[in-house]
């Protein structure tokens, strides 16, 4: 009975995490792509408007897959989990060249964001690298469940730090201006993601012990190695042809 209990309070739990990163999202991203238009904005391009349906999707398809197991529906779990390791797969390429997209118009334009948007580049690459080598590792161990949903939390925690960008910049407070401010923020929420985990189970299990310094220590690493002279003028030789 007590074993019954404590799986239904673990699948209550990921799929509140799952409800706090949709929310995050709707919320991050609500004036700059959801109500876009009632504030005004000009319209986005054709695809950049499928980049921000498919970045959404994948958080809606987190938070069916975590309700679907909560409410008992385990094999449709599994079989939408065919579909998503497919979106997945599609996410990777369209994230890179959306990033790619941005950090060429401002090389081209010769404008004074070209070392952020540089940063910026370098930090989005890693968090694409990341996004499909967990998703892949928690693929391949999926029927180690627990192991799995913390990988494809972890996963989807990599694809965030753009709506804590969009929410940073409703805000007059300088200091969430920098992206090592925005990093330090998400990464904040990596170990609060994490620590709330170990106080229920009394341990840190090891998945999350194993892949949230992964995470954190290794776009810390892209943040300053995107900062340095060398990346600057690599991407600008490349991205200017």
């Amino acid at each position: 009975m007590h074993e019954f209990s404590q799986i239904r309070n673990d699948r209550r739990f990921f799929m509140l995490v799952a409800l706090a990163f949709a929310t995050l999202v709707l919320v991050g991203f609500a004036r700059t792509y959801y109500l876009r238009t009632l504030f005004h904005l000009p319209p986005l391009s054709s695809f950049l408007e499928f980049h921000g349906a498919l970045m959404s999707g994948w958080i809606g398809l987190l938070l069916v897959q975590t309700i679907l197991v909560a409410t008992g529906h385990v094999e449709w779990h599994r079989k939408l989990g065919v579909a998503g390791a497919a979106y997945a797969a599609l996410i990777v390429p369209i994230g890179c060249l959306a990033t790619l997209g941005a950090a060429q118009r401002e090389v081209r334009a010769h404008s004074s964001f070209v070392h952020g948007q540089l940063n910026v580049l370098g930090l989005e690459l890693m968090q694409m690298a990341l996004f499909a080598c967990f998703v892949g590792a928690a693929v391949w161990l999926r029927y180690r469940t627990d192991i799995h949903k913390r990988l494809m939390i972890i996963a989807t925690l990599c694809i965030l730090p753009n709506a804590i960008v969009r929410l940073s910049m409703q805000t007059s407070i300088d200091i969430f201006h920098t992206n090592f401010a925005i990093l330090s923020v998400w990464a904040l929420i990596v170990l609060a993601t994490v620590a709330f985990d170990s106080f229920r189970n009394g341990r840190v299990h090891p998945a999350f012990a194993c892949s949230a310094p992964i995470a954190i220590g290794l776009l810390y690493i892209a943040w300053w190695g995107s900062r340095t002279g060398i990346w600057d003028q690599f991407w600008n030789r490349v991205l200017s042809a």
